[in-house]
């Protein structure tokens, strides 16, 4: 089988969730007696967790060829960058991320959710600001 590493962008995950709702509601989490699990967990595909920021949501997945081909049509959708996965291949990930990190209006996208300096208190106190690039990772990639 062929699969697809991607991060996905939503901007409104609100309207996501309706869509999908009324259009393919398989691919939301349900409770016992059939209703919307809250709050809304798409079940469509592999992921990392997702990261949000209000409505605006990123996510890094792992499709199937079929699958990458729905989302790609998805409405409110936008796929910031996407490389073939094959197991016990190293590099996906890197392909993936040069993708974003080299398009300005993908990174702007992932940068309105995702803040790539995260700021810490050390063990005295002090804050100390770390890069960190990259929200999530499948195994193996």
């Amino acid at each position: 089988m062929n699969y697809i590493d991607a991060i996905i962008y939503v901007e409104k995950f609100s309207e996501l969730v309706a869509y999908l709702d009324s259009n393919a509601p398989e691919t939301l989490e349900r409770d016992e007696e059939g209703a919307l699990a809250m709050p809304p967990n798409v079940v469509a595909f592999s992921r990392t967790p997702a990261q949000v920021n209000g409505d605006k949501l990123l996510a890094y997945c792992r499709f199937t060829a079929e699958q990458a081909e729905q989302w790609r049509g998805t409405p409110g959708v936008v796929i910031l960058g996407e490389a073939p996965y094959v197991p016990g291949v190293k590099g996906t990930v890197d392909e993936v991320y040069r993708q974003v990190f080299d398009d300005a209006e993908m990174l702007a996208k992932y940068e309105s959710v995702w803040s790539r300096t995260k700021t810490y208190v050390d063990e005295d106190g002090n804050e100390v600001e770390i890069r960190q690039d990259r929200f999530g990772l499948m195994g193996g990639a």
